[in-house]
């Protein structure tokens, strides 16, 4: 598998939390990624991992939003699950978010659609 070519730097580690900045990270333009996880203890059953970039933008004037460009991924799987089974559905998603079509529905908020 290919390693990810943006350098994330630590920023902050709560436990199941990690908050970390890429490059030209600022206050008023921040460039976040956050990692959150809930590992499975006793009876559950269910293992829970997010991931989530967070972008600062900016106006036609060039003056910073208060708003962000957000993106977050949210992973559930059964702790008992077929690690076979785990595998071939990251497979799908990462072809899906590395597709046209995601880039396409992003931009125009159209659906995906993948047709032969």
């Amino acid at each position: 598998m290919a390693g990810m070519s943006t350098v994330l730097t630590e920023f902050a580690d709560n436990g199941d939390s990690r908050t970390c900045t890429t490059s030209g990270h600022t206050a008023s333009k921040p460039k976040l990624v956050i990692q959150k996880r809930k590992v499975p203890v006793g009876n559950e059953a269910v293992a829970e991992y997010s991931f989530s970039v967070i972008h600062g933008t900016v106006d036609a004037e060039d003056l910073p939003l208060p708003q962000r460009v957000s993106f977050t991924a949210t992973v559930r799987y059964p702790v008992a699950g077929d690690a076979a089974d785990i595998s071939a559905a990251l497979a799908i998603f990462k072809d899906a978010v590395a597709g046209d079509e995601f880039a396409a529905s992003v931009t125009s908020q159209n659906w995906m659609v993948n047709e032969s």
